[in-house]
């Protein structure tokens, strides 16, 4: 696996009762070893329900190399959710983070919409994962469960998140707490039971926008 830095760490997340003390190795991947065009080392790319697939590749934006999500602007199916995760991760509590830069929709295509992109964690397997998503179309970022393939949502906030700029997204998973954060502000802690076990970490998007990811860093606690 490229540019994977490890570290020891201490996170301190949130504040009165939601606070967590972490320690734990952090994992980061900047992409900047991988080839371009293709997916970084150690990834591996999917998708919720049944559509052509859209494309998962490193791409050089401004002299720094990137994950790219490029999907069909003018197309949006329903249910259908393209995914990449780190293939041998496993973590069943921990803080994962990625900055993603959701791209203007062109003008020249009717409809068109960014609809979101953001984290999953204990993935286990395209139709079975915890979600949260930023979306720029909404302007609100979810958090939800996708189980058997079906998408539902637990509770959100109400932000902006303008497109052709950077943006951080946090998700800190600890038992049954799932504390959301963005761009460096604590949004909402919601509690859920659904999938208990470790899992993989990785990306998600719609397949109707592109989106550039970089930095994904996750500190896991328990695997």
């Amino acid at each position: 696996m490229k540019a994977l830095s490890i570290v020891l760490i201490v996170v301190l997340g949130g504040g009165g009762v939601h606070s967590v003390a972490w320690s734990a190795a952090e994992r980061v991947y900047t992409f900047e070893a991988d080839e371009e065009n293709a997916l970084p080392a150690g990834f591996v790319s999917g998708m919720t329900g049944q559509w052509k697939p859209t494309e998962w590749k490193v791409r050089k934006v401004d002299g720094n190399k990137v994950l790219a999500h490029i999907g069909f602007w003018n197309e949006d199916p329903e249910a259908v959710f393209p995914i990449c995760w780190v293939k041998d991760a496993k973590a069943k509590d921990l803080a994962v983070s990625v900055r993603l830069y959701p791209l203007r929709p062109p003008a020249g295509i009717k409809k068109a919409i960014h609809d979101g992109a953001g984290i999953i964690v204990r993935f286990k397997d395209p139709d079975n994962y915890y979600l949260l998503r930023a979306v720029p179309h909404e302007q609100r970022v979810h958090l939800y469960k996708v189980e058997n393939g079906k998408r539902t949502t637990f509770t959100g906030k109400n932000l902006a998140i303008p497109v052709d700029t950077w943006h951080e997204l946090k998700l800190v998973v600890s038992g049954n707490a799932f504390t959301a954060s963005f761009n460096g502000a604590e949004l909402f802690t919601f509690k859920d039971d659904t999938f208990k076990d470790a899992g993989a970490y990785g990306l998600w998007s719609k397949p109707n926008n592109v989106t550039y990811f970089d930095d994904l860093r996750a500190s896991v606690v328990n695997a």
